[in-house]
């Protein structure tokens, strides 16, 4: 066997040493945090959010807690770092996770078809945007309804006939439940056969019904009991009681006038969040502080497992971020190139998505403006909570407007050439 001469080893390591020292990514620094503060303050200046919470995690360490403006505009409460908001559709890889739970217990696979679960979806109809009605091609699968691939819609982002039905529906109503939600559903046409599409919908919503099935358990207890718990999230669920009524922060839109206030139900402030509903959304009826869902996206990006809780495998957390959708299909609320795994958005190269994180990020946000993301290149947390009103029919991009610009102010300091 020839042998390597002692000084080409030695400038190999050194080239090696000087490769990996490049690779290294960068660390925000306290000017960084200070930066990306004034920025997101600036949205709650321009009258774009009343308040803002940007939370930063980077190599497992806590490197900025930040408030500013205000929770409750109508009785003059400030923003906390310790707010409760609505996290809506961060409630979705909450809801992925427990169905991740019973994956590994063996008690469902992802190329099973939905229907095994619930057969009460089986041979549904599908309809074309002229309103025509044909069979399915096929059964969608869980992995299909896990990535919003399985032909579902949530019928508030377009106006297709499929759509309109869906959306007269009703089928989150709280006042329902999830077998309720899954009786209409059963009357109703899918928009896509199944695998050919992406379309925001309710899968989430029926994978939380499958929850309930095959643990034998409510939906939010079972998240209650096997996730926010065990992770010490203790300012989640599907209510907000006691104290913690006043930290919450309610969603506030423009008055005639341009200036920000609450948006409240018929009941007023104490019909808000103040008990579990009998539909708890499995897609959109988590509240949250930036702290406690920190914990979680921690919890995901340790491979399952946090402050020696373990809730899943490496492998199996790893299997909930890599692409499930099939070739040429891609996110369309997203940039081109964004793909989805088991409840998670994923990341393409920014080159093509026009998103400022690196590829294999993974991520997804709420409507009233709440965001995370966790970057595996940079080593690095977001959670960021507004509470933005939106209506539907109207723009949902708007409340991606503090994701995007922590987006863009986090990167931005990342990638400056440093000395």
């Amino acid at each position: 066997m020839s042998r390597i001469h002692p000084i080409l080893a030695l400038l190999a390591a050194c080239t090696l040493s000087s490769i990996t020292r490049a690779a290294a990514p960068a660390q925000l620094t306290h000017d960084d945090i200070s930066a990306i503060n004034r920025k997101m303050h600036a949205l709650v200046d321009a009258k774009q959010a009343a308040g803002v919470v940007t939370l930063i995690i980077q190599n497992g360490k806590r490197l900025d807690l930040d408030a500013y403006g205000s929770a409750d505009t109508g009785l003059h409460r400030p923003m906390r770092t310790d707010s409760v908001g609505a996290f809506a559709s961060m409630t979705k890889p909450i809801t992925g996770v427990a169905m991740m739970m019973l994956y590994e217990q063996h008690k469902w696979s992802l190329d099973d078809p939905v229907e095994k679960y619930v057969p009460q979806l089986k041979n549904l109809m599908v309809m074309d945007d002229s309103g025509h009605l044909v069979r399915q091609s096929r059964p969608a699968t869980m992995r299909e309804l896990m990535s919003h691939s399985a032909g579902f819609t949530y019928g508030v982002f377009a106006d297709t006939p499929a759509d309109r039905l869906v959306r007269a529906a009703q089928l989150t109503d709280p006042n329902s439940s999830l077998a309720g939600m899954i009786g209409k559903l059963s009357t109703l046409p899918l928009k896509h056969q199944p695998g050919t599409a992406w379309e925001y919908s309710v899968s989430a919503d029926i994978q939380g019904y499958i929850v309930e099935v095959l643990s034998g358990m409510p939906y939010a207890e079972f998240v209650q009991q096997k996730i926010l718990t065990p992770l010490k999230m203790k300012d989640s669920g599907f209510a907000v009681t006691g104290q913690a009524r006043e930290r919450l922060a309610l969603p506030h839109a423009p008055d005639r006038s341009g200036d920000l206030v609450p948006t409240l139900p018929a009941g007023g402030r104490d019909a808000v969040a103040a008990k579990v509903p009998r539909l708890p959304s499995p897609g959109g009826a988590l509240y949250s502080t930036v702290s406690d869902y920190a914990r979680f996206c921690q919890m995901i990006a340790n491979g399952g497992e946090l402050d020696g809780v373990r809730l899943l495998k490496p492998e199996t957390v790893r299997l909930m971020h890599r692409n499930a959708l099939p070739p040429g299909v891609f996110v369309g609320m997203a940039g081109p190139g964004t793909t989805f795994g088991l409840d998670f958005a994923i990341a393409g190269d920014p080159a093509s998505t026009h998103e400022p994180w690196p590829a294999g990020t993974y991520y997804w946000s709420g409507i009233y403006g709440t965001y995370f993301w966790i970057d595996p290149v940079n080593h690095l947390i977001a959670v960021g909570l507004i509470q933005r009103t939106w209506v539907p029919g109207t723009d949902a991009k708007g409340s991606l407007i503090a994701r995007n610009t922590a987006g863009e102010a986090i990167y931005t300091a990342l990638n400056a050439p440093r000395r």
